[in-house]
């Protein structure tokens, strides 16, 4: 779960806004509203004084971040037999020379 300074944990679901949601999460504005869009993160109010509620921000990074550790770590595998491939692969056309 992401750090979140002790401000945020005083007994208010503070709004934040898609920058600061942005920030926490690690995705651009861009990808908040569409998060928005579909149902991944909650939001209230209308055009620039839309607000994400910290909460929902905390949920979707608590419940996210497995499946990015999955991720991070599947991409480990790939890159570790890629590396493997090509090792084999030259030293088969290095044989077959």
């Amino acid at each position: 779960m992401p750090d979140f300074p002790m401000e945020f944990w005083e007994g208010q679901d503070r709004g934040l806004t898609f920058k600061e949601a942005a920030e926490i999460l690690g995705y651009s504005r861009w990808t908040i509203a569409r998060m928005i869009e579909r149902g991944e993160l909650k939001a209230y109010g209308e055009g620039k004084k839309k607000r994400i509620p910290l909460s929902s921000v905390v949920q979707y990074s608590t419940t996210h971040t497995v499946a990015n550790e999955k991720q991070i770590a599947a991409k480990q595998q790939i890159k570790r037999f890629s590396k493997r491939f090509l090792k084999t692969k030259a030293e088969l056309e290095r044989l077959l020379k």
